[in-house]
């Protein structure tokens, strides 16, 4: 059986750790604020606008990010700047392609990963 498959092991804990950021990532209205700041440092103000959503929706969708740690918060004045922590965004992307993809270890590519994964199942 695959470690991964088993409750308490390293494996599982990176199984529900990437379940978690799943459920946060899908959602549309926070995979539309991830992209608005990707280009950059963006005030609440300048986020609600351009997707058309109520300011209170926005701040609501900022707050579930920042609580998952995939946006940085700084407050300057009356107003919070938000922008995306690349390094957990980093840490997600590499642990999405361990767990679904059979591994990366900086030298793998996604594409040998998937090949492992298709021969695995035969």
């Amino acid at each position: 059986m695959e470690k991964c498959c088993l409750k308490g092991s390293k494996e599982f804990s990176k199984l529900e750790q990437l379940s978690d950021y799943l459920k946060i990532i899908a959602d549309t209205n926070r995979l539309q604020i991830l992209c608005l700041l990707k280009k950059g440092e963006r005030c609440v103000c300048n986020i609600h606008e351009p997707l058309g959503m109520p300011q209170n929706l926005a701040s609501h969708h900022l707050k579930i990010l920042r609580d998952a740690g995939l946006v940085i918060a700084r407050r300057e004045g009356k107003w919070v700047h938000y922008r995306i922590d690349i390094e957990k965004l980093d840490y997600l992307t590499n642990l999405y392609s361990e767990v679904i993809l059979g591994g990366f270890d900086g030298a793998q590519s996604t594409r040998t990963g998937m090949c492992k994964l298709q021969e695995a199942g035969g």
